[in-house]
Parts: C-alpha cells; sequence; structure tokens
C-alpha cells in the first residue's frame, strides 16, 4: 500500500514536471513571455491602483480574454479601506450581483476555495455540486457576456485568500498557455496592488536557501531534476529535495505554483523565464 501511494505521488510529480516544461515551452514559443516580462515593468512604474487596472486591462485583452477582477480582503457588505478590488466587469452585471447579493452563493469561488491552481468555470461541477440559485447565477452571468472564464486563488499565511479571474465572452476553450499566462499577470499584479496599498498589506517573503533558488531558477526554465542537477552538480534526489523543501515552505502542490511565487516574492526574475 504504502509503495504503490509512493509511486502514485512520484508519477504524479513526475507528470507536473513534464506539463510545466511543455507549458513553459509554448508560452515562450508564442512570444507571451516576452509580454509578460514587459507588463511586469510596466507594473513597477504603476503609482495608483488605477495606473494598475489600464495596464492589466490591456495584457489580458492581448491574451483573448475581456474582463478582469482582482479582490482581496473584500466584503461587500461593507466598506474598508484596506481592501482591494479591481475589476473591469460590466458596471450592469456589478450592479446586479450587489442588488440581489449573488456573492452570497457565488458559485465560481465556493468551487475556487477548494482548488490549489484556480479552475475553468466549466470545471465547477467537479469541485461542488451547484445549487439551484448558484446555476441561475451563472446564466445571469452569461447574460452579461461571461460566458467563460478562470479564476485562480491567491494564498497567505494569515490572510484571506485573494482571488484572480479573466473572463471571456464566447466558450472558446480556455488553453494551457492561456491559463499560465493568466496565473502570471494575476500573481504580478497582485504583488504590486498590494505595494500599492500600502506596508501593512506588502508582501512578506518565504526565505529561501541559495541553492533552492539556483533550482528553481532552472525550473522556471523549464529542466528536469535530472537536468538541473547535471548543471549544478547534484544528484537528482538532492535537487529534488531542493524543490521540494521550497514547494513545502510555500504550502504549494505544483512546481508551477512554486515559480510563481518565487518571482512574486522577489527570488527568481521573471525575465528568467523568457
Amino acid at each position: 500500500m504504502f509503495f504503490n501511494g509512493f509511486a502514485e505521488w512520484w508519477l504524479d510529480d513526475a507528470v507536473i514536471e513534464m506539463r510545466t516544461v511543455l507549458i513553459m515551452g509554448s508560452l515562450k514559443d508564442a512570444g507571451r513571455l516576452g509580454d509578460i516580462t514587459a507588463f511586469e515593468a510596466e507594473c513597477r512604474q504603476a503609482t495608483t491602483l488605477e495606473q494598475l487596472k489600464s495596464k492589466l486591462d490591456a495584457i489580458v485583452r492581448q491574451f483573448g480574454f475581456r474582463w478582469f477582477a482582482l479582490v482581496h480582503n473584500v466584503d461587500l457588505k461593507r466598506t474598508t479601506r484596506k481592501a482591494l478590488l479591481i475589476t473591469t466587469y460590466p458596471v450592469r452585471w456589478i450592479e446586479e450581483v450587489m442588488d440581489a447579493r449573488l456573492y452570497m452563493e457565488d458559485p465560481v469561488h465556493a468551487a475556487c476555495a477548494k482548488t490549489v491552481s484556480g479552475l475553468t468555470w466549466d470545471q465547477i461541477g467537479d469541485f461542488i455540486a451547484p445549487n439551484a440559485r448558484q446555476l441561475s447565477i451563472l446564466e445571469r452571468g452569461r447574460a452579461h457576456g461571461l460566458a467563460a472564464g478562470f479564476t485562480m486563488p491567491i494564498r497567505m499565511r494569515d490572510e484571506p485568500d485573494a482571488i484572480f479571474t479573466v473572463a471571456r465572452q464566447g466558450d472558446e476553450m480556455i488553453s494551457s498557455p492561456d491559463l499560465l499566462s493568466a496565473r502570471l499577470v494575476g500573481t504580478v499584479a497582485f504583488d504590486r496592488a498590494r505595494t500599492l496599498l500600502g506596508p501593512e498589506l506588502a508582501n512578506v517573503p518565504i526565505a529561501l536557501s541559495p541553492r533552492q533558488i539556483d533550482c528553481l531558477d532552472l525550473v522556471a526554465q523549464g529542466k528536469s531534476d535530472w537536468e538541473i542537477g547535471q548543471i549544478l552538480g547534484l544528484s537528482r534526489d538532492t535537487v529534488h529535495e531542493y524543490v521540494e523543501g521550497a514547494r513545502r515552505r510555500y504550502g504549494v502542490r505544483r512546481r508551477t505554483q512554486l515559480v510563481l511565487r518565487a518571482v512574486r516574492d522577489g527570488h527568481l526574475n521573471i525575465e528568467a523565464l523568457v
């Protein structure tokens, strides 16, 4: 039993590693990493949330999405100075959400709370069994044009989850490069937004050792544990332990998430992904 579980865990990790390599490669081939690198540089120049909103709107449209929402520490029933809410959702939809209190049973956020790396809206049924009201909320959203989307949690210790969403009008499938692009963009935007909101909400980086950072830098470039070992003069098992140690510190399951968190914390420069 133990051996079978270990084999399944190792296989899952190997599959994730292979998928990361393929997705990173497809982003590079599409020229998206260069675009995201430019976006990250532009975000550093933003001095207001309105400027950040404009830059975020431009990049999500460039990647084929129509709307976005970035939310953190928001209680929709009352206003708080520390809340973050940046969105381009249709005004009439926002009004309907507020007036009908649809946020109380939002099926997207309910399903997202059960994921590690986010979900496309057609996967909601894989995480929750939506009730009649939740199904009606999805239909009401579609009536405003929000047909397909991707929503991801951004988790930090001792804080509520932040939520980043991108949506499009048509039912076109959201590809793996689309998803990874959204994850990178959302992480970069959230990091800058927290900085703009003030030091009391600024991100506190997770400490990593120099060797862990060396390994993650190569993970971000799509290298396997064996390849990293060859480059750094380490065994595959040692590389694996460095990477897994970093993953445990962040409390994430997937290596793609680990790379995103390391970029957010300044351990990796997003330009290293190009």
